[in-house]
């Protein structure tokens, strides 16, 4: 039922320069190709098998029309007990990303280097899902009246397309510095912007399942990704402790290296801009699969972002509306920006030399170190949480976070 792409081309392109030892210059380009998951195509397959009963009760899921009556024009428009429909274009090419990358590197004495580059990507036919049997917008009609296939019902007709666009775009700077044979470090930032009309095929938090308007799917979805970080900012030490054999303190082989010798402790910090959040209420166009698929209306010159912000009051109600009935709302999409995210892992390894071949290593791993709670101003928080009579007790407050407490795992390994 889906046509089979015989033209994914896959093309590497890569080239590296050094014009003296202290330098050198590398560029690369890409064709990539990722097959979307496949659950929309195979939802075609519920609509084949037939349906004896409804899958939810609504008043246009009993048939209006019998074997005596369906040539009486006075019965039309019938309705179909079905509940959702599901469909697909034939004609769906495979998601393509083009990457391209630049960058200089150039060494710094003996130990260091720095490193300056640019990175991007476009990306096509990416795969999305909008309401093809959407309705016109009208405070008047009935919700079933504004159907373009009435027969059908308004819960709607779930269509795949795959003609979405996304774009990524970031410089990046990374230091690295050897510090004598125990010391190792490494500083990176990247300061980047991911934009695109869908950001996964069912969206990656809920509101984000659809278009808002099947009518204008890509130019008014075009926005910051779901996962788009402006800056993002690592930092990683690695420590061997100068003591036992072969170091300079405590140069000593027996029980002695056994029990101080061996050991390298090693730290990732992350810090982060927090992630994006489609802010939204309820579905007041009456045109989408889920219930809090409409945006919220922005007021112009009202900081989205209450002055000050903390879990407790994050998003500013007074920068947002709630849209009435069959009207959209006309904020973008991913809207709303959370707060920064940090994080830090700690490592600890102690290797126990058994022989020339053979030894046993030790490692203890704790991810969130601090146990730091990271707020989620996304899909677990208020700011996109009411209904038609507007936003719910307590709109603003960060009710999730991104990131589990403190995990503390150990191991022992044996190599031979």
């Amino acid at each position: 039922m889906i046509n089979t792409n015989y033209r994914n081309f896959a093309p590497r392109f890569g080239v590296a320069y050094s014009p003296s030892d202290k330098w050198s210059i590398r560029t690369g380009f890409g064709i990539f190709y990722s097959e979307e998951s496949k659950n929309s195509i195979f939802d075609l397959s519920r609509g084949f098998g037939g349906r004896t009963t409804t899958l939810v009760q609504h008043n246009y899921d009993v048939p209006t029309f019998t074997y005596t009556n369906f040539i009486n024009t006075a019965s039309l428009p019938v309705t179909v007990p079905i509940s959702l429909i599901w469909g697909a274009n034939p004609h769906l090419p495979t998601a393509t990303t083009m990457q391209y990358i630049v960058n200089v590197q150039r060494t710094l004495g003996q130990s260091s280097s720095l490193e300056l580059g640019y990175t991007g990507s476009l990306s096509r036919h990416l795969a999305y899902l909008p309401n093809q049997n959407q309705g016109i917008l009208s405070p008047t009609l009935s919700s079933l009246l504004r159907l373009p296939y009435q027969e059908f019902g308004a819960s709607g007709i779930q269509y795949l397309n795959a003609d979405a666009n996304g774009n990524y775009n970031a410089l990046a700077l990374k230091f690295t510095q050897r510090f004598g044979i125990n010391l190792n470090t490494l500083l990176a930032y990247t300061w980047s912007r991911s934009l695109d009309e869908t950001s996964s095929i069912r969206g990656s938090v809920g509101n984000d399942f659809s278009p808002q308007d099947a009518r204008c799917p890509l130019r008014c979805e075009y926005g910051p990704s779901d996962f788009n970080i402006p800056h993002r900012m690592v930092a990683s030490i690695i420590y061997s402790l100068p003591f036992g054999k072969g170091k300079r303190f405590l140069d000593h082989g027996g029980v002695l290296n056994q029990v101080v010798g061996g050991w390298q402790a090693s730290t990732i910090t992350t810090l982060q801009s927090g992630g994006t959040v489609n802010t939204s209420l309820w579905d007041s166009g009456g045109t989408n699969f889920i219930s809090n698929a409409t945006r919220l209306n922005c007021n112009s010159g009202v900081d989205a972002v209450l002055p000050n912000h903390n879990q407790n009051g994050w998003c500013n109600a007074a920068a947002f509306s709630n849209p009435v009935s069959a009207t959209f709302g006309n904020c973008g999409r991913n809207n709303l920006r959370g707060p920064w995210m940090g994080n830090q892992d700690v490592s600890i390894f102690k290797f126990f030399r058994i022989a020339e071949s053979k030894n046993v290593e030790y490692r203890m791993e704790m991810f969130n170190a601090p146990n730091h709670v990271l707020l989620n101003v996304g899909g677990q928080s208020n700011c996109n949480n009411g209904s038609n009579a507007g936003p719910a007790t307590g709109f603003g407050k960060i009710t999730g976070t991104s990131s589990p407490m403190r995990q503390i795992q150990m191991a022992l390994k044996f190599n031979f």
